[in-house]
């Protein structure tokens, strides 16, 4: 099962590593580039599923492909507790996630409130999304990007509540 789980991060790790080498070589007059992941975070997924020895391969590629790349203008991180993203997992019926177990959850979780705590390399918009649906609420949708749209530097916090 090592190996599998080994070649699935480097796969995926590879993956995402193409995407952003698209980004930099892409035209360089597009003022607005939106991209659903933050290669920073990748090795928290990697920390949880491999045992030491893949672990420490996977660092190896990892360390040796990540340098130079193009820095993000704003980082969101939308938050919410694990039993909200679970219930949520599972609303959503996604044949390959029903298998994900709570537990995995809550360690994915607490790795990214560790990695966002000490996330400083782009401003930081960090979005409490338990009382608001972005996924089917058009409104939640259209608040958060009018905030977001005022927000260039530094790290803020965004606490809608649910619209009634």
């Amino acid at each position: 099962m090592g190996r599998e789980l080994s070649l699935t991060q480097l796969y995926f790790l590879f993956q995402r590593m193409r995407k952003l080498q698209d980004l930099r070589q892409g035209d360089i007059f597009q003022q607005v580039r939106v991209s659903d992941f933050l290669i920073e975070k990748d090795p928290l997924f990697a920390r949880i599923t491999l045992d030491d020895d893949e672990y420490r391969l996977y660092q190896t590629v990892y360390d040796n492909i990540i340098e130079d790349l193009p820095k993000p203008d704003l980082v969101i991180y939308l938050q919410a507790p694990t039993e909200t993203l679970y219930e949520r997992v599972q609303r959503r019926g996604i044949a390959i996630e029903r298998p994900i177990e709570q537990s995995y959850l809550q360690q994915l979780n607490d790795a990214y409130t560790q990695f966002f705590y000490h996330y400083d390399d782009s401003p930081l918009l960090i979005v409490n999304t338990s009382e608001i649906n972005l996924a089917d609420g058009d409104l939640d949708y259209y608040n958060l990007v009018k905030y977001m749209l005022k927000t260039t530097t530094g790290r803020h916090y965004y606490n809608p509540q649910p619209i009634q």
